[in-house]
Order: C-alpha cells, then sequence, then structure tokens
C-alpha cells in the first residue's frame, strides 16, 4: 500500500486527491497547504478516510522534508503554484522521495538549462530517484500527445501545441490559477525554430485555428510562455526544426489590451497621491478572484450558472521513410459540469491538467515508469505512452488521431 503527499490544495489537488483515493493500492492521501481551511475543505468534499488535511507552508523547505520524512510517503506531488518549485523539490531531495509537479517556473534560468527542476539533474540521478517533470495537462499529456506522433516520424518540420477553453458565467470566477496565467502572459514566450530556442513577444504568433469537436468553432490562440517548445524537442528522441505552443480563450484580446496596452502588469508603482504609490500589478494581483473553491464550483455547476470546456491539440508534419506524413491529435474530455459530476468540487481546466497527473502519479507508485532523475513526460516508451492514455480514458479523456501521408 501506498502513501502520497499533495503540497497544494487548490483546483489540481482536489482531482489528485479524488483520484487517488479511489486507487485501492494507495491508503492515504495527505493534502496540505498553508491555508489549512482550504486543505480540510477538499478532505471534507473528498469524503474518503484516506484523505486527510494539514497546514504546510511550501516555501518552508526543512518543515516539508520533516514531514514527508515523518510519514513515510512513497510520493510527493508538488500542487501548488510553480513558483515553488525549487522549494519543494529540495524537500524532496533530502526526504528521499519520488517526486511530480505539473509545471516550471524558469525557462532556460541558464543557457544550457532549459527549466528549472534540471537545475538538479545530477542529484537526482546520484539518488536514483525520480522526478517527473511537467507532468500535467499541458504540459503533460500534451507531451506525450507530442511523443506519440514523434514515434511514428523520422524527422519532424513542425511542431504546434495549442489549448483552448471555453467558460461562462454570471460572476467572474477563476478555474485555475489567474496569478499564473497573468504572469506567464506578460513574459516572453520561447518557440522553438531552425533547431534552437528564440524568444518571442507576449501575444505574438496571433492565429485562428479551427477546433475539432465537441468544441467545433475557430477560436485566435496566441503564443505563450510555456514549457513545450522547450522541452519537446530536446527529449522526445526525433530530430525536430520547429515548435511552438499557443493559447487562447475568447478572452485573449481583451487580456491582450489590459497587459500591453494599459500596462497592469507593470511593476513601476504609480503615485495615486497622499503618498499612496502602488503598481499597477500589485493592484491586479490583489483584484483578480482566487481559484473557485471546490464547494462553489458544485454550487454553480449545479445551478446552470456556471459552464465550460477544454480542448487540447497537437499538429504535426514530418517524414516517415522519405514521405511526408501530417498528423493532427486533439482531446476529448468532459466538460466542467460532468467533471464536477465525477468528482465533486472540479472543474474541465482542473480535470485535464490533473487527471494526467493523477495517472502519472500512478505510473510512478506501480513501478511503470522506467526512468530515473529529472526527466518529462516526452521520455516515455511506446508502452508508456499507452499505458497513460488508457489510465486518462478510464476517466474520461481520449486523444484523436489522424495521419495522413503526402
Amino acid at each position: 500500500m501506498k502513501k502520497v503527499i499533495l503540497i497544494g490544495a487548490g483546483a489540481q489537488a482536489t482531482v489528485i486527491a479524488g483520484v487517488l483515493s479511489r486507487a485501492s493500492d494507495i491508503s492515504q492521501i495527505l493534502v496540505t497547504d498553508i491555508d489549512e481551511v482550504r486543505a480540510r475543505e477538499l478532505a471534507e468534499v473528498n469524503g474518503s478516510e484516506k484523505v486527510i488535511a494539514e497546514k504546510i507552508d511550501a516555501s518552508d523547505i526543512d518543515a516539508m522534508a520533516a514531514r514527508m520524512k515523518a510519514g513515510e510517503f512513497d510520493l510527493v506531488v508538488n500542487a501548488t503554484i510553480p513558483m515553488f518549485v525549487h522549494q519543494v523539490m529540495k524537500a524532496s531531495l533530502s526526504a528521499r522521495i519520488d517526486y511530480i509537479d505539473m509545471a516550471s517556473n524558469e525557462i532556460y534560468p541558464k543557457p544550457d538549462v532549459p527549466v528549472e527542476q534540471f537545475l538538479y539533474a545530477d542529484e537526482w540521478e546520484k539518488a536514483g530517484l525520480m522526478c517527473l517533470t511537467g507532468g500535467g495537462g499541458d504540459p503533460g499529456l500534451t507531451n506525450v500527445m507530442a511523443k506519440d506522433a514523434a514515434l511514428d516520424l523520422d524527422e519532424i518540420d513542425y511542431m504546434s501545441i495549442k489549448d483552448y477553453g471555453i467558460a461562462d458565467c454570471d460572476e467572474l470566477v477563476a478555474l485555475w490559477s489567474m496569478r499564473t496565467y497573468l504572469e506567464d502572459s506578460f513574459l516572453p514566450a520561447t518557440i522553438w525554430e531552425d533547431g534552437k530556442p528564440k524568444k518571442v513577444a507576449p501575444f505574438a504568433g496571433q492565429e485562428d485555428y479551427h477546433f475539432p469537436p465537441p468544441l467545433d468553432l475557430t477560436g485566435r490562440c496566441y503564443f505563450h510562455d510555456h514549457e513545450e517548445a522547450v522541452t519537446i524537442p530536446l527529449f522526445c528522441g526525433t530530430p525536430m526544426k520547429y515548435c511552438d505552443f499557443k493559447l487562447g480563450e475568447p478572452g485573449s484580446d481583451v487580456w491582450k489590451f489590459l497587459i500591453l496596452d494599459l500596462g497592469l502588469m507593470d511593476e513601476e508603482k504609480i503615485d495615486f497621491g497622499d503618498g499612496c504609490r502602488v503598481s499597477p500589478r500589485d493592484m491586479l494581483f490583489k483584484l483578480i478572484p482566487d481559484t473557485v473553491s471546490p464547494k462553489k464550483q458544485i454550487e454553480l455547476y449545479e445551478s446552470g450558472r456556471l459552464s465550460s470546456r477544454l480542448m487540447l491539440t497537437c499538429d504535426v508534419i514530418g517524414k516517415k521513410d522519405g514521405i511526408e506524413k501530417t498528423i493532427k491529435m486533439w482531446t476529448n474530455s468532459p466538460d466542467g459540469a460532468e467533471a464536477c459530476r465525477r468528482i465533486p468540487g472540479t472543474n474541465d481546466v482542473s480535470w485535464m491538467t490533473s487527471i494526467p497527473a493523477s495517472v502519472f502519479s500512478l505510473m510512478l507508485l506501480r513501478g511503470q515508469v522506467g526512468h530515473t532523475g529529472v526527466f518529462p513526460p516526452e521520455v516515455f516508451t511506446r508502452k508508456e505512452v499507452e499505458i497513460l492514455y488508457q489510465g486518462i480514458k478510464e476517466w474520461g479523456i481520449t486523444v484523436h488521431k489522424e495521419t495522413e501521408s503526402t
């Protein structure tokens, strides 16, 4: 029987705790957060005796390491915001426990280091531990989709990954960390071009893309600061000339206006008089809502006031045995209301992120991943890809794939 500690009690943790608590080979899930009330609400909504909650500060490395050791956990799941990657990784390494996270905070912290997790690659390799980084939806499932396509090709000329979501509600709600979204939107994005990384301006690369059913709409996407275009070309195992990641939603152009034209992410303080000086960024972060709580999501979906759906796509052009092939991949998954019915307190965004994270976690715990050290999902073998696909299919996420030869 395995024991898991979750760092963070937000939207992702709600799904992960929901999935792991239903696995017969998991005996305990400790959900931790600096907001103990939030952690206990998650445990209460989950309802399983396996799930318990405690207060832990993700910035306190020593306290986390001590609790990890004392609990004799088999896996650390970092479900907090990316700014705590260093701290949670260091605590996990100190406690000698395998680790998974769902995102990075730093793209190329050093010229030869794609994301900050690889700063610790030697230490994790020497310890013989597993550190699966970017193990969520995007990055995560998107990386596995990319590897699926790469396994069918000898070389790749073009790869583009997209995330598009729609949501409608009669009040302002955040289905995931709005702060993380704004920080990523404000930063230059990295694409892979001519076999090397290249920085591009925020909200560059505008593209109107038709998403297949169940979305069945044309949505506008922009380059977005994300891990896929950074790690996939390096680790998928197939030579690649070009790769990008784009994000979109119906309100993308509004955020573009607020961030680029009005400067609401600027850090320079503005004088409002009477000695009051505040930066637009601080003001914006003060005004945006926290991720909606599990109980609130249940209320909104059950009343019909909130509806939402997300899709991930991966388009690839490459060659196999000298023949050009075009591969198109996309996801079909529960909408927000269905996700919330299956695991109370969740939504389509946390579902798409955390069902893959849950399956990745179970694969690590069950010895189904044959890698050590720090690694992203695109190192997976064909067998590991198939295990991941089968695992997410059991929770309603399917990956469609069409291949054409020219």
